[in-house]
């Protein structure tokens, strides 16, 4: 009896201890500032937990958390990814690698 009490209190504090997980996908985006042109689309890690995510291009991540949505920055979700726009230009996150003239487009058959 004793072991199983001690058992259930271990995974009860572990449990408690653990930090939730974020969701995290490789996925494929670019940025553009206001007035230029975008930059070259390659791999990211897209991260988000409790509404808040991150994105990793490279050494670089973006943070786009729920209370500055509306304030800072908008969210378009579309059924092909995501797009974070502010004042100073906007990050494009594709869920499928997006098209291009050598291999065409994510969901061609």
């Amino acid at each position: 009896m004793i072991r199983i009490t001690l058992a259930t209190v271990a995974i009860t504090f572990a449990a408690i201890a653990t930090p939730a997980m974020a969701d995290t996908a490789e996925i494929w985006c670019f940025t553009q500032q206001t007035g230029q042109q975008p930059t070259e689309t390659k791999r990211c890690s897209f991260s988000q937990s409790g509404g808040n995510v991150s994105v990793y291009r490279g050494s670089i991540e973006y943070r786009f958390t729920s209370e500055h949505q509306g304030k800072f920055y908008t969210r378009t979700n579309g059924y092909g990814g995501i797009v974070f726009r502010s004042p100073n230009g906007l990050l494009r996150v594709f869920w499928e690698q997006p098209c291009n003239e050598w291999s065409g487009c994510a969901g061609d058959g």
